[in-house]
């Protein structure tokens, strides 16, 4: 069992969640970012143990401790139109992170053909939690704020440079002296000064714009309070397996390194996670690409009675299709192969 380094883990992740928190054991992560107060969207629960995990459809999720990467996510999204492919993004950004992982519709993350990986996503009231400026969404928030550090130099330059006594002198020059063509480039000189004071003051505008942005998200409040739970399966052996048909890497032949394996899927996550935020039709590209449900002759097992078929694929909002007909996540019970 590998313990996690929870310096390398805040130290690599800094720029892209706001919090990382850790505790070494608790009953489920998805329920304290539920319950949680005064805190903030990109907000990480990490756990070396779960007394009461939860699976879809209200299984239960077990691992002994230490043998899982185990965490929750808190997200405030805009919009819960899109709910449904929130953890289809979460299983492709563990395919993103591990070589040889595919996945089973919806989110079933396999490794040779057994399950590696629980998914659950849950919403809620807002409460009290609050938008952060560390957990930004989109490309353009990362370019202002880029843009704004640039302009500080660019600031701290332009305020610093007249008050040296060099330049007092060359603006005695420029006042007193008679007006030879070498004052004249003097005074274009000082014109060029003001200029670039005047650019600085126009570029505080432009800083104090791209820190204050994110923490609003354009001005619209969120719509709920969103925790995405992953349970990866490291380190259990055999016999600690929950069922036949799941995995770990060790079992797999990979590395027992929960901090390295922590750190690649929750970089990918974050990826994806904007992606979905921006809803960005390459998401769902992305995720064809890897589901190996689609082709697949199947039994769709649901509430009102098997269908059986060929998946044809997957749609925009997540639903898959068996033989011309849609269903959601929350429709089906099991999806199995019958070749």
């Amino acid at each position: 069992m590998s313990t996690y380094d929870l310096e390398r883990i805040r130290t690599e992740l800094a720029e892209d969640y706001a919090v990382i928190d850790y505790v070494e054991e608790t009953g489920s992560t998805n329920t304290d970012l539920m319950q949680a107060t005064d805190v903030t969207d990109g907000t990480v629960r990490l756990t070396d143990l779960q007394t009461a995990g939860k699976g879809r459809l209200g299984r239960v999720w077990t691992a002994p401790k230490g043998s899982q990467v185990t965490f929750s996510v808190l997200l405030l999204p805009e919009s819960l139109d899109h709910l449904g492919t929130l953890p289809l993004a979460a299983g492709l950004a563990v395919t993103d992170a591990i070589p040889g992982t595919v996945l089973k519709w919806p989110n079933d993350v396999l490794l040779d053909g057994k399950k590696l990986c629980g998914i659950l996503a849950e919403a809620g009231p807002v409460g009290k939690a609050f938008k952060s400026g560390t957990f930004k969404s989109g490309e353009m928030n990362k370019a202002e704020i880029n843009k704004a550090e640039v302009n500080k130099a660019e600031i701290n330059k332009a305020e610093i440079a007249p008050k040296t006594e060099a330049s007092k002198l060359e603006v005695s020059k420029v006042e007193v002296a008679p007006k030879t063509e070498v004052n004249k480039a003097e005074i274009n000189k000082t014109e060029v000064n003001k200029a670039e004071i005047n650019k600085a003051e126009v570029n505080k505008a432009e800083i104090n714009k791209a820190e204050v942005a994110p923490k609003t998200q354009g001005g619209k409040a969120p719509s709920a309070r969103v925790v995405l739970g992953m349970g990866i399966n490291v380190s259990i052996a055999e016999e600690e397996l929950p069922v036949p048909t799941a995995t770990s890497l060790v079992l797999a032949g990979r590395e027992d390194d929960r901090t390295g394996v922590a750190i690649a899927i929750l970089k990918a996550l974050r990826h994806r996670i904007e992606q979905w935020e921006n809803q960005d039709p390459q998401l769902m590209d992305d995720y064809r690409k890897v589901c190996s449900s689609i082709g697949l002759n199947v039994r769709l097992e649901a509430p009102t009675g098997d269908v059986t078929g060929i998946v044809e694929g997957v749609a925009e909002d997540g639903r898959i299709n068996v033989g011309g007909e849609y269903y959601s996540a929350g429709d089906v019970i099991h999806l199995r192969p019958t070749d």
